[in-house]
């Protein structure tokens, strides 16, 4: 048996490794607050520099030479990919702060000044710019609609995001398997894909799509630039709304599914490779009217409440064999009761006498 001396100074090793051990832990888990942290600010670089990108649009009319001239659907477009890439680094964000157990208030108020940024002011000014008072010489009316829309939606983006900040007080990813209003990445993705389709059909590109008439997709290219500012209105009406969307990656792509996801991921991904702007306009078009979609069914088959009548709304029973009422029949004789049969004559003066 050991002497107490001996078991009392293993007992403090341990306590000191211990110790050690959760001193380093703290400093790892600090350390690891930094990438959320990072990412984060990733996803506000991107803004930035899509607002950059727009900021250096210039509408000359081809007839004039200049000698700086920049493709306006050029920078459009690489404005539009790097709101996706945004994205990215939003989606990645909160999922290692979960990872490392490190979500804060402060990595969430940080994601929503971010998104305020990528998601509110970037597509707004997309909106604008692709819609430039330059762009319609002739028509200052459609230039101030476009100005109004996309700052309604920047406003209702915004609103958006303060209003997720005060309903959602947990951080725990149970939290997030759907949101009220479409989320402000989905409504950025509506526009950057428009922009992307838009670019993809006045392209070069769309030279590929032999089997569809050139001069069709030229119409459809050029109709994008009217659609746009009515699909950011509508997003941002979409935003501060109370239709339920779902978490596509916590509700759909987590946890073990059914075989036959495997199957159709691999052809959303084949789709993607081939058409990659028709499939994410697509994509992300679907997902903005399935909140209204869903919401309009589930009113339709909502289930209908019988209503059973008040007992004073009842119509009278007339009584059977005679009853009139549920209380005791009186006895044959009794007073107050007529005797049954013939009524008898009334009596002669004679047998009065």
């Amino acid at each position: 048996m050991n002497p107490p001396w001996k078991s009392s100074a293993k007992k403090k090793v341990r306590e000191s490794k211990s110790s050690r051990w959760r001193k380093r832990r703290e400093r790892a888990k600090k350390g690891l607050a930094i990438l959320p942290s990072l990412l984060t600010l990733g996803n506000a670089v991107c803004g930035i520099a899509a607002i950059v990108k727009v900021a250096k649009i210039q509408w000359i009319p081809p007839d004039i030479v200049h000698p700086e001239r920049f493709d306006p659907w050029t920078n459009l477009y690489e404005a539009a990919l790097l709101i996706l890439l945004g994205m990215v680094f939003d989606m990645l964000d909160g999922r290692v702060a979960r990872i490392t157990r490190t979500t804060s208030d402060f990595g969430a108020e940080l994601d929503s000044l971010c998104d305020a940024v990528t998601f509110g002011v970037a597509p707004a000014l997309v909106t604008i710019m692709a819609n430039g008072e330059a762009h319609f010489p002739g028509s200052p009316f459609w230039t101030k609609v476009a100005w109004l829309f996309g700052i309604a939606y920047a406003c209702g983006a915004i609103s958006r995001l303060a209003r997720f900040n005060v309903e959602t007080d947990d951080h725990d990813e149970k939290s997030h398997l759907e949101f009220k209003g479409l989320p402000s990445p989905a409504a950025a993705g509506v526009v950057a894909t428009l922009i992307m389709l838009q670019g993809y059909l006045l392209g070069p590109r769309a030279k590929n799509l032999t089997l569809v008439d050139p001069g069709f997709l030229q119409h459809v290219g050029s109709a994008i630039t009217y659609v746009l500012p009515f699909a950011a209105l509508a997003c941002g009406y979409l935003m501060v709304s109370t239709f339920r969307y779902a978490h596509v990656a916590n509700r759909w792509l987590k946890g073990r599914k059914p075989f036959d996801y495997l199957g159709i991921i691999i052809l959303l991904g084949v789709l993607l490779g081939l058409l990659p702007e028709v499939v994410l306009a697509l994509s992300f078009g679907l997902y903005a009217l399935s909140g209204p979609l869903l919401a309009w069914r589930r009113r339709g088959t909502a289930p209908q409440l019988t209503v059973l009548p008040l007992v004073s709304d009842m119509p009278a029973v007339a009584p059977t064999n005679g009853a009139a009422h549920d209380g005791p029949r009186a006895a044959p004789g009794a007073p107050g009761e007529t005797p049954a049969g013939p009524a008898s004559a009334p009596p002669s003066p004679a047998e009065t006498r």
